[in-house]
């Protein structure tokens, strides 16, 4: 039990056992259940974002444009927040970064004016987008740190049994109900997530269904769907065995085992009670803050990271002294 990965249906059957409620009616499983485990994990994701970064920590390549300031923050960033830019430099066969700083947007114009240099020493966030100061004046390769929003939680719609990449299609122990091979539908479109780890390893059209074996598009309708890629193939996917199929919408999993999923499961059943059951106000603010001191628990376990700090005056001097070395492309 605590090793295996419990998904979306394996955590509402958690959340009926604890609510002691069998009345499908009152308490819906898709209506009712699923949003309160949404609600839960949105709760998880404000506290890891505080207190333990790591689990929704990432990075994208940003490619600027010559005399263009203002760039859009990566779509999947949880509450558009940016933690770090970096800029590559051209040294070493594979290049390094140096820390680009970060200004308010009030200091804007005390660094904006031309430094003749084409690289930009600072950056402020602006609404949905980066502002690079000064000015780039070519292609240059950034680094954005940034932390993801998790995807939706959804029923899982089949675990694959089989995977055909020459012939483009899985077999499932089961279709789901809610998947389509109507094109004008959104669930004709899934995500098939790492069966251990939830990490989304592709996104198909489906083409046809026939039985238990799941046919997809080699040329889908639309190469991207809810600002996400669609592919064609599943080749070089290391797609296998026990892997699980969804719509489109979400995944099946969540993106952390303990103590997440068992929080998950505290703070939906809470959620419940207090919103639907008529349960005590002080339930949900009482998980939230078991859940909070788990974190921190956890944190203080692992390795220390240590932050080499550097004045304002020596990271521009050091962004200066290298601009030279800057590559002029995205390559």
């Amino acid at each position: 039990m605590a090793g295996r990965r419990l998904t979306t249906t394996d955590l509402i059957a958690e959340v009926r056992s604890l609510l002691d409620e069998q009345n499908t009616e009152q308490i819906r499983d898709v209506e009712d259940v699923l949003p309160a485990l949404n609600r839960a994990q949105d709760a998880a994701a404000n506290i890891l974002a505080r207190h333990y970064q790591d689990p929704l920590l990432t990075y994208t390549s940003l490619v600027t444009i010559a005399d263009q300031a203002e760039y859009d923050i990566p779509e999947d960033a949880f509450e558009q927040r940016v933690e770090k830019i970096e800029l590559r430099l051209a040294q070493g066969a594979n290049g390094t970064y140096a820390p680009i700083e970060r200004i308010s947007f009030r200091d804007i114009a005390d660094f904006d004016a031309p430094l003749n240099a084409n690289v930009p020493y600072y950056y402020a966030t602006i609404g949905r987008q980066i502002r690079l100061v000064p000015t780039p004046t070519g292609a240059l390769t950034l680094r954005v740190w940034y932390m993801r929003d998790p995807e939706p939680l959804v029923l899982p719609q089949g675990r694959i049994t089989i995977v055909n990449e020459p012939g483009n299609y899985i077999v499932l122990d089961e279709v789901g109900s809610d998947l389509t091979t109507a094109v004008d539908q959104l669930n004709s479109y899934i995500s098939i997530s790492d069966g251990e780890t939830g990490k989304v390893k592709g996104r198909f059209q489906i083409q046809s269904i026939v039985g238990a074996k799941v046919t997809l598009r080699s040329v889908p309708l639309r190469t991207s769907v809810l600002e996400k890629e669609i592919s064609s193939s599943l080749a070089d996917l290391q797609i296998k065995p026990d892997d699980l199929v969804s719509t489109i919408h979400g995944v099946p999993l969540p993106f952390m085992k303990k103590p997440l999923t068992n929080f998950l499961i505290s703070y939906a059943t809470a959620d419940i009670r207090v919103n639907k059951l008529g349960g005590e106000q002080g339930l949900l603010p009482a998980q939230i803050q078991m859940f909070q001191e788990q974190v921190e628990r956890s944190w203080v376990g692992r390795e220390n990271t240590l932050r080499v700090k550097r004045s304002n005056r020596n990271l521009t001097s050091q962004l200066r002294r290298n601009s030279r070395y800057l590559y002029n492309s995205g390559d």
